[in-house]
């Protein structure tokens, strides 16, 4: 219910008329996703897609200053690789179709890891407990994040103040942006170690 009152509000709202809609598609699921995992993930690709279309969020990113991780690329170009699906900058061309290649994870594998990407691959891989115990938001903006990994941006440490972070590289500041457009109210506090599999 409150997916569906965001995503309706989203379209009414903030989607543009005349650009080319692009579309968030999984093109690989493989069987690690049970009933209530696709349920969760086909609300989350939805939403994604209503934000990434939306003229808030192209807005956002061309307000935005990416200078950590961002391959010399100007904040119309990053737009631009999402917008027109390029799912591989260096030598894709634009189909307006964000591929997702996604599969989930039940064992702890140490840290406060709760997904990654595969650099080679380009398969995003999701604890189960993060999808399942946290609102749909959080995974929405968690796949907007891991799918800047899979167009082939990295996190780049950088000072902030005292300390080194990963804060200000490109996918942190997309997932950012994405969870703020909707609105994203809670955290998303689930990691490896708050569920085990059964």
């Amino acid at each position: 219910m409150y997916t569906s009152i965001i995503t309706i509000f989203l379209s009414a709202v903030f989607l543009t008329s005349n650009a080319q809609q692009v579309k968030v598609s999984t093109i690989l699921v493989d069987s690690s996703f049970d009933n209530a995992s696709l349920l969760k993930l086909e609300e989350a690709t939805r939403l994604l897609e209503n934000v990434f279309n939306s003229e808030a969020f192209a807005q956002s990113v061309l307000s935005e200053k990416f200078s950590v991780g961002h391959y010399n690329l100007s904040s119309e170009e990053i737009l631009e690789i999402i917008r027109s699906g390029m799912d591989n900058y260096k030598n894709a061309e634009k189909d307006y179709s964000i591929d997702l290649r996604l599969t989930i994870y039940d064992s702890y594998k140490g840290g406060k890891e709760y997904g990654n990407t595969a650099m080679i691959s380009r398969i995003t891989s999701t604890h189960r407990c993060y999808i399942l115990y946290n609102d749909v938001t959080c995974y929405a903006s968690h796949l907007a994040h891991e799918y800047m990994h899979e167009v082939g941006f990295f996190d780049v440490k950088s000072w902030v103040g005292l300390r080194r972070t990963k804060i200000n590289s490109v996918p942190y500041k997309i997932g950012r942006i994405v969870s703020g457009l909707i609105n994203q109210a809670n955290s998303c506090p689930y990691r490896s170690s708050t569920c085990k599999k059964e």
